[in-house]
């Protein structure tokens, strides 16, 4: 057994795989192939997948040393084992500008497109097995089916997809977590693209771990000094709906500067409307509707855009959990009789919101709130 070396292993023939058989069938019954598939370690089937995977082309590798490997399979079924340090480039959208050799870090990034081979020869007649490690956990993507062609530039996205989850699993976890989630919602967070990194998951954390999560939100909240909110908002102005809006949203900043108690009422009033009012204009720049427009239809808007933007539902844009979290913290209907007034476009624009609702807290909410609809239009 030799140890897995970076490096290239070439082989002159392999079997023809198709896929992995994913029911039980007896000789001559038809059977369901999956020829194409991703899967993360949590799945049994990975396990199931990469023995077998492995048998053929690590069957000489020490295995506890692989910590990524890929097999091109040829044309002429001839194949190449990449081990290891593969020239990987991935692409991806930061929250921030960055310098040419600055080292990025998982809170400098906004979402994840996708994941290609530097300097390795993919034709769309291969086909193709991928394994890497991300942390604790491992991803296998395998496209094996070439009665069609090799699309590689899906590949490429369903890849830097599965490198995305696994990156920011605890951020989906959450999503797909819905008493998690409505906790997060119902104080009025979410995995803001802003926060996506460290801080939203010590968020996530407190409040599934910790009886009063209190303590970790108002650490989270004491990062957001004049110089970060500057870092957020220098970059709206390059968008003509917030560059329009400035001396308005720079107001409800500034007002959030104070930090005071009047500040935090100014901001929040401020910017709430600010938030339906950026929604709205560019939902009537692009379709010139501005009558009979309900609000459902501006986060319906608001939805489609984040999904057009981001390429997916999937991506940290996250555009249908925040349309949930529009619908339920933003713009929910309230209810007098009941009791049901917690802060909201419609309680503070009817003057029904209680005053200790308007707190720091929330006032750095409309921010992130804002600042998401800036990447998302």
């Amino acid at each position: 057994m030799s140890i897995a070396k970076p490096g290239k292993i070439h082989f002159q023939s392999v079997e023809n795989l198709i896929g992995f058989v994913i029911e039980t069938a007896k000789r001559g019954e038809m059977v369901k192939v999956q020829t194409r598939g991703s899967l993360i370690s949590d799945d049994p089937l990975f396990y199931t997948y990469i023995d077998q995977i492995a048998s053929i082309f690590l069957k000489n590798v020490l295995v506890n040393q692989v910590f990524q490997f890929l097999v091109v399979i040829h044309e002429n079924l001839s194949a190449d084992l990449y081990l290891n340090d593969l020239p990987i480039k991935v692409l991806m959208m930061t929250k921030r500008a960055l310098q040419k050799g600055e080292i990025v870090r998982s809170n400098d990034i906004a979402d994840i497109k996708q994941l290609s081979f530097e300097g390795i020869t993919i034709r769309d007649t291969d086909k193709i097995i991928y394994s890497f490690k991300v942390g604790w956990k491992f991803g296998l993507f395998f496209d094996l089916d070439r009665g069609v062609s090799l699309n590689i530039a899906a590949m490429e996205a369903e890849l830097g997809s599965l490198f995305r989850y696994l990156s920011f699993q605890y951020v989906y976890d959450i999503i797909e977590s819905k008493p998690h989630f409505e906790l997060l919602l119902k104080d009025g967070w979410f995995p803001f693209i802003e926060i996506i990194g460290a801080e939203f998951k010590e968020l996530g954390e407190a409040y599934k771990n910790l009886p009063d999560p209190q303590s970790k939100v108002q650490e989270v909240i004491s990062k957001f000094d004049k110089m970060r909110i500057s870092r957020i908002t220098d970059k709206w102005w390059n968008k003509q709906l917030f560059s329009d809006k400035k001396s308005i949203l720079e107001s409800g900043i500034e007002s959030y500067l104070n930090n005071d108690a009047k500040g935090f009422i100014a901001c929040i009033k401020i910017l709430l409307t600010e938030i339906e009012g950026i929604i709205r204009l560019h939902y009537f720049n692009e379709t010139g509707k501005g009558k009979d427009v309900h609000i459902s239809d501006l986060m319906t808007h608001i939805f489609d855009k984040g999904k057009i933007k981001s390429g997916s539902e999937l991506s940290l844009f996250l555009p249908r959990a925040f349309f949930h979290y529009l619908k339920e913290a933003i713009f929910p209907q309230f209810d007098l009789e009941k009791g049901n007034i917690a802060l909201s476009r419609h309680t503070s624009s009817h003057g029904i919101a209680k005053a200790v609702d308007y707190s720091k807290i929330r006032a750095v909410q409309m921010i992130l709130i804002l600042d998401q609809i800036y990447f998302y239009i």
